[in-house]
Order: structure tokens, then C-alpha cells, then sequence
């Protein structure tokens, strides 16, 4: 199993994370969206759509800082528009349909007014990237959802640090 495709991805984003680039976000993207087209066969895959957990943490690394997780997600599901504070996350869909929308804050006349930007969906092999302050949501629009979800780093701590915004 040395060959499989988590493990190539892993590599793949260990020998490209950079940090928050150009060169280190096309890298990152391909390696993702190669992992999204994994053949479902694959035992840890064949796992994950098994268990059909809400989050699975596949790896950290200590030293670049960056966490892949595996997300499933139920029919309907909505996470309302938020951002990541100062991190940074690419979503790789392997399963199902996802929809998703940006947003921008605008601010007049003393009021702030989140405002859309558009909306799209996600089918396999997609991969979105969000970068420091973009702000967008997401709804499930199939029986389930898998999704990668690679993190610039541990999103509770953007949270506790009040970084992280969820929009209402």
C-alpha cells in the first residue's frame, strides 16, 4: 500500500507547502485534487465512506503546520458564512455535491452588510482554496458529502483568538 493515493498526496504537500504563495496554493491544489479522484476502493477510503465520521484527522505536520482532514457531511447540511481568520483552506470534494458561495463585507454608513458574491457547486475532483478573510459558506446538496479539507493550521486556535467569524 505504499503507493496509495493519501500517501502520495501527503507527500506531495510535504515537499510543496511553502506557505501562503502562489507556487505553494497551484501545488497544494493539484495534490488535492488528485487525492478527490482516489479510487474509493482504496481501504482507507473504502474506510472513511464507511464510517462516514464528520471529521477525520489523515495527517499533521508538526513542522509546516498544515492538517488534512476528511469531512462527510449529511443531505442539507448548511455552515453558515464564515471566515478563517488568518488561515488559510483548501476543500478538495471526493463524494457527492457541495454547494458553495463567497461573500464580501461591505461597510456604509456605519453598518456592515454581507453581500454575495455568487454561488457554485462542487463535484469530485473539485478544489476550492479560501484565503485569509474570504468568507463563504457551504450546503450538502447530495446524500452525503466527502470532503478534504486542508488547513494552514489549527482553526480553533483562530477561533479562541477571536479571528475566526461566523456571519449571521
Amino acid at each position: 500500500m505504499a503507493n496509495d493515493s493519501l500517501k502520495q498526496c501527503i507527500a506531495a504537500l510535504k515537499a510543496n507547502w511553502q506557505g501562503l504563495d502562489t507556487l505553494s496554493i497551484v501545488r497544494c491544489r493539484e495534490a488535492l485534487g488528485k487525492l478527490a479522484i482516489s479510487n474509493s476502493a482504496e481501504a482507507w477510503l473504502a474506510d472513511l465512506h464507511g464510517r462516514k465520521e464528520p471529521s477525520v484527522e489523515l495527517y499533521r505536520s508538526n513542522d509546516k503546520g498544515f492538517i488534512l482532514l476528511a469531512h462527510v457531511e449529511p443531505r442539507g447540511l448548511y455552515r453558515q458564512p464564515h471566515n478563517h481568520g488568518a488561515g488559510w483552506v483548501f476543500y478538495a470534494l471526493q463524494f457527492g455535491e457541495v454547494e458553495m458561495s463567497t461573500y464580501r463585507v461591505f461597510r456604509q454608513g456605519g453598518r456592515e452588510q454581507l453581500v454575495s458574491r455568487g454561488g457554485y457547486s462542487m463535484k469530485p475532483g473539485d478544489c476550492s482554496a479560501f484565503l485569509p478573510g474570504d468568507i463563504h459558506d457551504t450546503r450538502c446538496r447530495s446524500e452525503y458529502s466527502l470532503m478534504f479539507r486542508l488547513t494552514s493550521c489549527d482553526f480553533s486556535e483562530e477561533k479562541r483568538a477571536g479571528r475566526l467569524k461566523v456571519f449571521s
